[in-house]
């Protein structure tokens, strides 16, 4: 592990912002979700598995927003070292390959450790007033999930940071930062509302169904989670198969878009990234 990577993780696990809105914004969300909006506890093993159905999505969705803000600060992060790359490269023993990598990593292991963060509190206050421990089901096919969305918030954030860059629309970057916020958001949205095909198309709107499925084990609607928890009709399920697609396409299509413009940036040309 490199100085570079070893920086990149501390500046943001210790950022104040990063922390107030990916951590402490949301944690008073769970606190809300868990005690002020979550259904009674009861003893029969319905009342246990709803509950530990409500818990699932408390902590796919909430978690997902946490990351989402966290996109936010790393797309401030990303727009200001495109413009230093070229120097760390060129005075130092990291390669640019190395660097790219190294951001890479020490940003999706910090976007991580916030959304564990989320996790780990909303079963911990969940254990705390209900006295029901609701581990994922899929523990391994949970972490896949995160990491997925990581990776695709991650590289969301650098086209953003490199539009801005590119088109030279510097002053833009506040507003066009809160894009990953925005989408984290209309994936939230489906907790009221069904978006139906649309949850294949929207980036991030897969990642709850793909969370809950891990978490509860059983195949959640395209939309309308809480109509599904507490309503005796059934909708429609998502198909996964699709809803993983849709993550690995959009991760692939932010990955091209970004090498596309990182060609056209003044930061690290493309003619330097070599093996």
């Amino acid at each position: 592990m490199t100085l570079y990577l070893r920086l990149k993780i501390k500046d943001m696990l210790t950022n104040p912002e990063q922390i107030g809105w990916g951590i402490g914004f949301i944690e008073f969300w769970v606190l809300m979700w868990i005690f002020i909006f979550s259904p009674a506890a009861g003893e029969t093993l319905w009342k246990v598995y709803v509950i530990k159905t409500n818990i699932t999505i408390a902590y796919s969705f909430l978690g997902l927003l946490s990351m989402s803000s966290v996109a936010i600060g790393l797309s401030y992060s990303l727009f200001y070292t495109s413009r230093a790359a070229r120097y760390i490269t060129k005075f130092t023993k990291v390669s640019t390959l190395r660097f790219i990598v190294e951001d890479f990593l020490g940003s999706l292991l910090a976007i991580l450790i916030f959304a564990l963060t989320i996790f780990l509190s909303v079963i911990g206050f969940s254990y705390a007033k209900f006295r029901i421990l609701a581990l994922p089901e899929n523990p391994l096919g949970v972490i896949v999930d995160l990491v997925m969305a990581g990776v695709a918030l991650y590289w969301l954030a650098y086209l953003i940071a490199l539009v801005v860059i590119v088109s030279e629309r510097t002053r833009a970057l506040t507003m066009t930062s809160y894009i990953p916020l925005i989408f984290g958001f209309i994936a939230y949205s489906q907790l009221w509302v069904d978006l139906g095909n649309l949850a294949y198309i929207i980036p991030l709107c897969s990642l709850p169904a793909l969370l809950t499925y891990h978490g509860i084990g059983v195949y959640p609607p395209t939309g309308a989670y809480l109509l599904w928890l507490a309503g005796d009709k059934p909708l429609p399920a998502i198909n996964l198969r699709l809803a993983a697609i849709s993550v690995f396409m959009r991760i692939i299509i932010f990955i091209t878009l970004s090498l596309i413009l990182l060609r056209k940036s003044r930061g690290v040309p493309m003619e330097e990234i070599r093996l």
